[in-house]
């Protein structure tokens, strides 16, 4: 972070009300941002009246667009799901393990319900509450973003496209590209995808592979890896049991 390509943070980071977490601090009691001895995933809470630019108070009418956030080989770079798919994957929270949550494991994926590790309670309950809430939001969009990478890798190959040519990185870009269609209502063909949800026809600026991961497996290698993903989606969302409604149980059924 620094004042040059991220002015309003690192301001808001000097604010006397600002809370950090996981940011180095020297010996003078300074913060050091590029010291990443002990993580790099630092934290920040900032209060909006401290933020540059910022507007005193959200005002907002309706929510239109709902964004789910993962990391994949088999997920496209955006996908659009229904609501039940949607609370489906709340359920079964897929994201990629950070420095901060175990060094030790970092950049592999993990599940944690709704991304919260503090939820309590009745887990179906909860589930079944978010469904009831987003279903009395009937112009509500859902999406699914990967911002990892699509495809195979070889044995032994790391996490560099050159390496292997069916592995494509989704690079910051890319991603940049697809949120901009999206938010400028340039997303609006929508097509049915192998791996269950709906992919975008084409999207300005980025290549089409990254919302086709299929293209980069063999059939056999793909029909096996997606049923073997399903099924494990199954399993984690049955372990909820029978108190889930059963349209959220059945998101991931075999069609």
């Amino acid at each position: 972070v620094n004042c040059g390509s991220q002015m309003e943070i690192f301001y808001g980071l000097m604010k006397p009300s600002t809370l950090c977490e996981n940011v180095y601090v020297t010996e003078n009691g300074d913060f050091d941002f590029y010291n990443f001895q002990r993580t790099s995933n630092g934290r920040a809470v900032i209060k909006r009246s401290d933020f540059m630019h910022a507007s005193p108070h959200i005002d907002v009418e309706h929510i239109d667009n709902l964004i789910l956030i993962t990391r994949g080989p088999l997920i496209p770079a955006i996908s659009k799901l229904t609501r039940e798919q949607a609370t489906a994957l709340m359920v079964l929270g897929q994201a990629m393990e950070s420095s901060a949550g175990n060094p030790a494991l970092a950049g592999t994926i993990r599940s944690e319900f709704f991304y919260d590790p503090f939820v309590a309670g009745d887990r179906a309950a909860h589930a079944n509450r978010f469904y009831d809430v987003v279903s009395g939001l009937p112009d509500m969009n859902f999406y699914l973003l990967n911002t990892g990478g699509v495809g195979t890798l070889g044995f032994g190959d790391d996490l560099d496209e050159a390496s292997d040519s069916r592995y494509r990185d989704i690079k910051l870009e890319d991603t940049m590209s697809i949120l901009d269609s999206l938010l400028r209502f340039g997303l609006e063909d929508w097509i049915e995808s192998p791996t269950g949800f709906l992919v975008p026809g084409s999207v300005r600026a980025v290549d089409d592979i990254y919302f086709h991961p299929e293209k980069l497996f063999s059939t056999c290698e793909f029909e096996e890896s997606q049923n073997a993903l399903n099924r494990v989606r199954r399993e984690a969302i049955e372990k909820l049991g029978d108190g889930l409604y059963p349209t959220i149980r059945s998101a991931f059924d075999s069609k």
